[in-house]
Parts: structure tokens; C-alpha cells; sequence
């Protein structure tokens, strides 16, 4: 695990040097994709019989971690070079040796936003539509999205060179992720590149292994530590500020008035709380999984409700952190400015956002579910 993460750790000069042009051209660098993909991010959860690491989710979060203390937009391609392999666990065994055998370091963009609307033909599905919040759609080889055909519901994979991506993405924090609309028109997908979400096929033969016992959520692994990076270095540039600056109007530095105090002492234990808790959920559902324990619908919503309390308290924690700075947080020169502009991105992202809060409870009381249908 340390030797991985080192390999992580050396590039992440090379991240840092180009954070600042990731968000201004609205995607990351090519050079930086290159060297993650060298690095092995593609790999981290790809089954090992097809050339994949298959680690464990805490060394993923890890890997997460080091990437986005360097450019959050870097951190946040863990996941979108691992949401597919994970996936894979499920689907058809052509289909996976068609993708990965070969190259497995195939980059495979994917989006659930919206469902493109598909149409049975002689050849396979006529898809058109388009899907929203697509990242790393300009470094993808391929472009994976829900569908639906009539009451049906099924994912396909195109081609990216097939697509259209449309330059959509200006939004106010996390701009480096490039996650623009993607717009389909008339693509025929063969069967082969089609699975059903209503009736998922089972484990195939390359994908025995312990990650893949495991529930679905440990996604979270790959960008939930984003979240927990932001709120690290906001208490960093906190701690720092309080040393020198002395707000407008007091005669005491920052370091020397109880409110900034309180906040920070509030944020230091709710960030530490939060990333334990999740860390520690990672830990149990995978030596759940180790030792053949299938996980119950509750210990599935108690990892869900780890991953959600981990973004939601990060949030909280920046809150708290802006609050205590004051017009430092205002200007672009300032580094809680993104801190900040990027935490709120993140704490609104549908799968973490504060609403799952009840979509855990919905599952604890046996309510109706929310629960988006790939996170169940």
C-alpha cells in the first residue's frame, strides 16, 4: 500500500502545477491524466485478472486523498476512472473483455443525471438524448449512460468519438472536473455494450474477489475524501491566517479572539469525528466481505450514512472556517476562496447531498425508498 501511494505522491508536483490552468479551462491537463493513468489510477479497483490493482476501498481512499490535496478536480478523477470497473463486477463477461482485456486502462466517462431514450432495433438500441455532469469526458475513450426503452431501464456504452460534448460546465467550484452535457443523436449500441439495470447479471468469473462482495457504496471511496481534504486545509489556512491577521476594527489578532477559537476548536472535532467514522465504515464492509458476510440492507445504509456524514460535516467545517476568516474567503487570491467555492459544489452532489440523510432513515424505518437505484 505504501509503495502505491508514494507512486501517487510523486506526481502530485506535477498536479499542483497545472490546478490553477484546470480551472480555467475547465478541465483537467492532459499531462496530469497522463501521469494519473501511469500511475495506476485507472486500475485501482479493475479486477486483477484483467490487469487491474483490485485494492482495498481505504487504500482507494487514500489514493484519493493524496490527489486532491494537490487539485480537488485530480481527486475527483478517482472516481471517474473506477465508477465503471466497479460496475464491471456485474456485467456480461464479453462485454468486459471487450473493454478491459486489452487496455486496461480504457477511461470510461459516465454520468446517471439523465437517461437518454433508447429504441430496440434489428442491430441493438437507437439512443438519443442528452446527460448532464459527464467529468473526464474529454479524456474518455468511452461514454457509459442509463437508458430507457419503454418501461425498461439499461445502461449502455458508447463510443465517446460517437458523442457530442457540449461545453455546459461553468459552474462556481470544482471546474476543473470538465463535466460537461454529452448529447447522443442516433447511435445504435449493439447488444453486447447494453446491460439491464432491472435484472443485473450476476458476479462474472473475473470479478471474485473481495472488493467486489462488497456493497456498491464503497464508490465512495473515490470522492468522498475530497470532501475531507477540502475541510483539512481549511482548518490549515485557518490556523495559519490567525497568526497574522488582525480583523478590522479589534486590536487583538485573530488568533486571540474566542469566536475564532470555538470555531476552530468545533471544526478540529467534527473533521476528525467524520473521518474516522468513515474510514472505519470502509474498513468494516470490506472485512465484512472478506470473510463471506453478505451485507444487510441496514449495514449497506450505515456505510451510506457514513460516506453522506462525511461530506455533510466537511461542509460544516469549511462553514465554520469562513465564518472565523471573515473577507478572507471573499477574494480569488485568498486559498479558502476555492476551499469554499468547491465545498459547496460537493456538499450538493446528489448522491451526498444533506437529503440522504433520510434516504438512511427511509431504509432504518422501512419507508419508501429515494435512494438513487444505483446506490441501493
Amino acid at each position: 500500500m505504501a509503495t502505491l501511494i508514494d507512486e501517487f505522491e510523486k506526481i502530485t508536483p506535477l498536479v499542483r502545477k497545472h490546478a490553477q490552468s484546470a480551472e480555467q479551462s475547465g478541465r483537467l491537463a492532459k499531462p496530469v491524466v497522463d501521469a494519473m493513468v501511469g500511475a495506476g489510477v485507472a486500475r485501482l479497483f479493475l479486477a486483477e485478472p484483467l490487469g487491474g490493482l483490485e485494492v482495498d476501498p481505504l487504500t482507494c481512499a487514500q489514493v484519493t486523498e493524496t490527489l486532491a490535496r494537490a487539485d480537488s478536480a485530480a481527486g475527483w478523477f478517482v472516481m471517474v476512472a473506477n465508477a465503471a470497473r466497479l460496475m464491471a463486477s456485474t456485467w456480461p463477461e464479453a462485454m468486459v473483455e471487450q473493454l478491459f482485456t486489452q487496455t486496461p486502462d480504457t477511461l470510461i466517462a459516465a454520468s446517471g443525471n439523465k437517461p437518454l431514450v433508447g429504441e430496440k432495433t434489428a442491430a441493438g438500441y437507437q439512443l438519443n438524448g442528452t446527460n448532464g455532469f459527464v467529468s473526464g469526458c474529454h479524456h474518455a475513450e468511452w461514454f457509459m449512460t442509463p437508458f430507457s426503452a419503454g418501461d425498461a431501464r439499461f445502461m449502455a456504452l458508447l463510443p465517446m468519438a460517437d458523442c457530442e460534448i457540449l461545453d455546459t460546465w461553468s459552474a462556481w467550484g470544482m471546474r476543473g472536473t470538465g463535466s460537461n452535457d454529452v448529447r447522443v443523436t442516433n447511435q445504435t449500441v449493439p447488444l453486447e455494450l447494453v446491460v439491464s439495470i432491472d435484472e443485473p447479471a450476476g458476479k462474472n468469473r473475473y470479478h471474485n474477489g473481495t472488493l467486489y462482495r462488497c456493497p456498491g457504496r464503497v464508490l465512495f471511496a473515490t470522492y468522498v475524501p475530497i470532501t475531507l481534504v477540502l475541510a483539512e486545509q481549511a482548518l490549515a489556512a485557518l490556523a495559519e491566517l490567525a497568526q497574522t491577521k488582525t480583523p478590522a476594527g479589534v486590536a487583538a489578532k485573530l488568533r486571540d479572539r474566542s469566536i475564532a477559537q470555538i470555531k476552530y476548536g468545533r471544526g478540529l472535532a467534527t473533521f476528525r469525528s467524520a473521518k474516522l467514522y468513515f474510514h472505519d465504515a470502509l474498513a468494516e464492509a470490506y472485512e465484512r466481505a472478506g470473510q463471506g458476510q453478505d451485507a444487510s440492507p441496514e449495514q449497506k445504509a450505515d456505510l451510506y450514512l457514513a460516506g453522506t456524514h462525511a461530506v455533510q460535516a466537511s461542509a460544516e467545517v469549511v462553514r465554520l472556517v469562513a465564518d472565523a476568516a471573515g473577507t478572507s474567503v471573499i477574494f480569488e487570491d485568498q486559498p479558502l476562496a476555492r476551499i469554499v467555492r468547491d465545498m459547496e459544489m460537493l456538499r450538493h452532489h446528489g448522491f451526498a447531498n444533506e437529503s440522504r440523510y433520510g434516504s438512511v432513515t427511509q431504509q432504518l424505518w422501512g419507508a419508501g425508498l429515494d435512494y438513487p437505484l444505483l446506490l441501493r
